[in-house]
């Protein structure tokens, strides 16, 4: 899940109702945004690189890693997608 945490925080001081900010927690929730998970050569085609520059950007901590079983690994669309357009810092 990718939610601001400052943002949310101050939307969380602005209701004192317990009650309410049940209901705000629930609604940021269901807003967050939900893994895609796609394999190594889908995401390696997305970024215009090769498979293994992919499992290298992971080792680097620029993609997270979803582990299907200890062999199976697959990479969120997300942030491949965000990698793809936001560059490597």
């Amino acid at each position: 899940m990718s939610i601001d945490v400052a943002y949310l925080a101050a939307v969380l001081a602005a209701y004192d109702d317990p009650v309410r900010r049940a209901a705000v927690l629930r609604a940021a929730q269901e807003q967050a945004v939900k893994p895609r998970p796609v394999g190594i050569r889908e995401a390696a085609r997305v970024l215009g690189c090769h498979p293994k520059t992919v499992q290298r950007y992971a080792m680097q901590g620029r993609l997270r890693q979803i582990h299907i079983s200890p062999r199976r690994v697959r990479y969120d669309m997300n942030e491949v997608e965000k990698l793809a357009t936001h560059g490597v810092e």
